[in-house]
C-alpha cells in the first residue's frame, strides 16, 4: 500500500527510446527498475511506464497522466535526452503540480545545465538513485508532496531548482562508501525476484551482478561515478535471478550481464560460474569483460556455465597508445618505454580469444577506437591488422573516440588537439572534433559490426521508402516521416511533435550532395534547438550518374563508394532486362514505374507469373527482387494510404501518402485534418470513378494516385484482371527476400 491513501501512483518511471534502429517501444530500465524495487519494499506505490509499440508525445502523455503519478522520473541518456524533455514539458504544461525528475548518466553529468535550459524539471538525481530516491520520497510524503516544502539540503546527490535558482548538493557516494561491506548491493530488492521486470523482459534488459570498475580508462566515466570501487550482490543473490529466469529462457536469446566488466574480481566470477554448474541452470549468457581478467580456468567454467557470448575490449593494439588511455596502467601523457603491461595485454586478447574458441565458446569478439590520443594512421591500422590476423575474434566493434563529460579526459583534452563544438551550444550533443583526419582513413575490416549495422540501417531506409507492409495499430500519427528538402525549420520540427511517433523515423533528402554538405549540420541544429521527438534522422542525397541513386551521408567509416549507395532506383524495363544478369544484384534497388508504357509492362508481367502453379516458391527460388515503390495500388490492404505509415513532405511543406499522391494537407496541420482531406479526396474520386457499382470495389485498394496509369487506365485493369494474390505477395517477400 502507498503511504499516501488514495488511487494515485507515487511515482512513474519513464525510459524513452533514443536514436537509430533499436525499438521505438518504452521498456523496462535496470536501473529504475531497483529504485522501484526499493521503493514498493517501503510501501510505496511506484511502477515502471511501459509502450509496447509505437506511441507519439500526445498520447504518451495521455497514458501517463491516467496512471495519476506525482512524480515522474526519466532514465536519461544523450540518446534520449530530447525525447524526455518533450515529454517532461508536455506534463508540467497539463499538470503543474506533478513533480518531474531526470536522472541517468546524462542528468548526472548536465544538471546544471539541464535545470537552467528546462526550468519545467524540478530536480536532477546524480549517479545511483536508490537511496537519495527514497529520502526525496520520505520527505515528500511528510509534506503532502509539496516540492516546495521539504528540506533539499538534507538530500545529498540531488541538484535542484527553486524560484529560478539551481542549488547542487553534494554526491552521495552511497555505494563507494559501503563497497568495503560484503555484498551489499543486496540490500536492494531484486527487479526480477520482486515481479517488478517480468522474467520474459529480462532478455531484453539484462541483468547485474556488480556495479562499479577499478580501472584507470581515461575516455570512460564508470570508474569515475564509482569511486574506482566495485559493489557487488552475493553469489546466493545472482543464483537466484538465474534461476527464476531460466525458466524463461527459449531459442537463442542470450542473457546479458550487464556489469562493467564481467571478470574484474576472478575469483568472485568463478564462484559465480561454479554456483551455475552446481545449480544445473540453463542459460544462454553473454559478458563483456577484460583479456587481463581471465584466465584458462575461468573461461572453462564460464563455457560450462553457459556463456555463449564473450567480449574483450582492446581498443589499441599500440602500447604507447594504451599507456595513454590508462587501459592497462595508469594514464601517461608522454609514456615511458617500460611499456610491459600493454605488451602483455595485446599479446593476451589473442592468447584469451584463441582459448575461449577452443573450448567452444560460440561467439567472440572485442572493442577497437579510431581517432584516439597521437595515434598516427599506421598505428590505427595496426589495431585493426591484430583483429584480423586473430582469427578466433569473430567480430568487433569499431568506435570512434569520443569526449564525454564526466570522464578524466574531459578537463584535459585540449592538450591532445581536440576541440568541442556544442550544437546549439549545448553541452549534451557536443561534438568530438579531431585533430588530424586519421579517422577517415582507417581501416574498416571486415569483420567490423559498423557494416552489419549499416545493412541493417539501409534495409530499413529502403522498407520505408518502398512503402513495404508494416503492421501498425489504429493509431493517430505517422511512423516514419520523408523530407524532400534542403532546409529544416522550426516550424516543420514543432509539427513533427504533433504527427510523427517519438523515436519515429525521419529520411531527409536533399536535392543534392553539396545541399547535404551545405545544410546538413545547421538542419541537425534545428532539430536539437526545438527538441525533436527523434534523434533518429537519416541524411540522404540523390545523385544521377547513369541512373538515380539514393546517396548516405559520408559517415567517418565509410570507405567506398558502392558502401554510401543506399539504393539505385530504376523503373521496371531495367528490371526485367537483367532480371537474369547474374552481375545485376536487385538488393539496393527500388523499382519506381517511370511511365504508362512500363507500368503496363509491370502490369503484365504480374498478370502472367500468376499462372504459376505455386507463386510462393516461384517467387522464394527466383533472385531477389527489387522492392517496388508502385506495386501497392494493386493490393487490397496492404497500400501506405490505407496503413498510413509513412508521409511525404515536399520543400513547399504540401505533404501526401505516397511518392506520387497529391496533397492533402500542409505541414502545420493535424493529423486528423491530414488524414480529413485524404478520405474527401477519395470519396471524391470514388464517385468519379463510380467504385460503389464496380465489380472488383471489394478487392481494390481505390489508389487515389496510380500513377503513372491514368484513373480510366487503373480501373480498367481492376476490372478486368485480379492480380491482388500476386502483388501482395510480392510485398510479403520483401520482408525476407534479402536473405533467400
Amino acid at each position: 500500500m502507498s503511504k499516501i491513501s488514495g488511487e494515485y501512483l507515487d511515482c512513474v518511471f519513464v525510459f524513452p527510446p533514443g536514436g537509430g534502429i533499436t525499438g521505438n517501444y518504452f521498456s523496462f530500465s535496470i536501473g529504475s527498475a531497483y529504485i522501484i524495487s526499493l521503493l514498493r519494499q517501503k510501501g510505496y506505490k511506484a511502477e515502471q511506464f511501459i509502450s509496447s509499440d509505437y506511441i507519439n508525445l500526445e498520447n504518451c502523455v495521455r497514458q501517463l497522466l491516467i496512471l495519476n503519478p506525482k512524480i515522474v522520473g526519466f532514465t536519461t541518456f544523450n540518446t534520449n535526452f530530447l525525447t524526455s524533455v518533450i515529454i517532461a514539458e508536455k506534463i508540467k504544461s497539463i499538470s503543474p503540480g506533478i513533480i518531474i525528475i531526470f536522472g541517468g548518466p546524462t542528468a548526472t553529468n548536465y544538471s546544471e545545465f539541464i535545470l537552467e535550459r528546462y526550468p519545467f524539471i524540478d530536480a536532477c538525481f546524480r549517479n545511483e538513485g536508490e537511496e537519495t530516491f527514497l529520502q526525496f520520497i520520505s520527505q515528500l510524503s511528510e509534506k503532502g508532496f509539496d516540492f516546495y516544502k521539504i528540506d533539499h539540503g538534507k538530500i545529498k546527490g540531488i541538484s535542484y531548482i527553486i524560484d529560478g535558482e539551481i542549488y547542487t548538493n553534494p554526491d552521495s557516494n552511497i555505494l563507494a562508501e559501503n563497497s568495503m561491506f560484503q555484498d551489499y548491493l543486496d540490500k536492494y530488492p531484486s527487479p526480477y525476484l520482486n515481479n517488478v521486470i517480468p522474467g520474459s523482459d529480462a532478455f531484453k534488459t539484462g541483468l547485474l551482478t556488480a556495479r562499479g570498475c577499478n580501472q584507470h580508462c581515461i575516455y570512460c566515466n564508470c570508474a569515475v561515478m564509482s569511486k574506482r570501487r566495485i559493489t557487488t550482490h552475493s553469489v546466493e543473490r545472482v543464483i537466484s535471478e538465474l534461476d527464476f529466469l531460466s525458466e524463461y529462457s527459449s531459442g537463442n536469446l542470450e542473457l546479458n550481464l550487464f556489469d562493467d566488466a564481467f571478470s574484474l574480481i576472478p575469483k568472485r566470477a568463478k564462484r559465480i560460474c561454479r554456483a551455475i554448474i552446481e545449480n544445473k541452470i540453463k542459460i544462454p549468457l553473454s559478458c563483456m569483460t577484460r583479456c587481463d581478467c581471465v584466465d584458462e580456468e575461468l573461461l572453462d567454467l564460464m563455457k560450462e556455465a553457459g556463456f555463449v557470448t564473450v567480449g574483450f575490449s582492446l581498443e589499441s593494439a599500440n602500447p604507447g597508445t594504451l599507456r595513454i588511455l590508462g587501459k592497462v596502467h595508469k594514464a601517461e601523457d608522454n609514456p615511458s618505454d617500460a611499456l610491459e603491461k600493454e605488451t602483455l595485454f595485446i599479446e593476451k586478447l589473442s592468447e584469451m580469444a584463441a582459448y575461449a574458441k577452443k573450448i567452444g565458446i560460440k561467439n567472440v569478439f572485442s572493442s577497437i577506437m579510431s581517432g584516439l590520443p597521437f595515434e598516427t594512421l599506421d598505428e590505427a591500422n595496426k589495431t585493426t591488422e591484430t583483429i584480423d590476423k586473430c582469427t578466433d575474434i569473430d567480430f568487433y566493434t569499431h568506435n570512434l573516440f569520443t569526449i564525454y563529460k564526466g570522464t578524466p579526459l574531459y578537463d584535459t583534452y585540449q592538450k591532445y588537439g581536440y576541440k568541442i563544438s556544442n550544437i546549439d551550444n549545448n553541452p549534451i550533443f557536443g561534438a568530438t572534433l579531431y585533430p588530424d583526419d586519421v579517422i577517415y582513413k582507417v581501416k574498416v575490416s571486415s569483420k567490423s559490426q559498423f557494416h552489419e549495422t549499416q545493412k541493417s540501417l539501409n534495409k530499413s531506409t529502403l522498407k520505408i521508402l518502398s512503402l513495404a507492409h508494416e503492421k501498425k495499430k489504429n493509431t493517430r500519427w505517422f511512423n516514419n516521416i520523408v523530407i524532400f528538402s534542403d532546409n529544416a525549420n522550426a516550424d516543420l520540427v514543432n509539427w513533427l511533435k504533433l504527427v510523427l511517433s517519438l523515436n519515429g523515423t525521419i529520411i531527409q533528402i536533399y536535392s543534392s550532395k553539396s545541399a547535404l554538405f551545405n545544410n546538413s549540420d545547421k538542419d541537425y541544429e534545428t532539430y536539437i534547438r526545438h527538441c525533436t521527438p527523434s534523434l533518429d534522422i537519416r541524411n540522404y542525397y540523390f545523385e544521377r550518374d547513369k541512373d538515380l541513386l539514393l546517396i548516405c551521408h559520408h559517415s567517418p567509416l565509410i570507405r567506398s563508394e558502392d558502401e554510401r549507395i543506399v539504393m539505385k532506383i530504376c523503373d521496371f524495363d531495367y528490371v526485367k532486362t537483367n532480371f537474369n544478369n547474374p552481375e545485376v544484384t536487385f538488393n539496393k534497388v527500388l523499382c519506381k514505374e517511370s511511365g504508362t508504357d512500363d507500368a503496363n509492362s509491370a502490369y503484365t508481367y504480374f498478370n502472367g507469373i500468376q499462372q504459376e502453379d505455386n507463386l510462393f516458391d516461384y517467387l522464394i527460388n527466383k533472385k531477389p527482387f527489387p522492392y517496388f515503390a508502385n506495386i501497392c495500388k494493386w493490393t487490397k490492404v496492404l497500400s501506405n494510404c490505407r496503413e498510413k505509415n509513412t508521409l511525404f513532405v515536399n520543400d513547399r511543406h504540401d505533404v501526401r501518402l505516397c511518392w506520387y499522391g497529391q496533397n492533402i494537407g500542409r505541414v502545420g496541420q493535424s493529423y486528423d485534418s491530414i488524414i480529413e482531406s485524404f478520405e474527401y479526396h477519395q470519396r471524391l474520386m470514388s464517385e468519379q470513378r463510380k467504385c460503389d457499382i464496380c465489380n472488383a470495389r471489394d478487392r481494390c485498394t481505390k489508389c487515389i494516385s496510380p500513377f503513372p496509369l491514368s484513373d480510366e487506365d487503373y480501373c480498367f485493369k481492376q476490372k478486368n484482371n485480379d492480380i491482388t494474390k500476386v502483388a501482395e505477395l510480392f510485398m510479403s517477400v520483401d520482408v525476407f527476400k534479402q536473405f533467400i
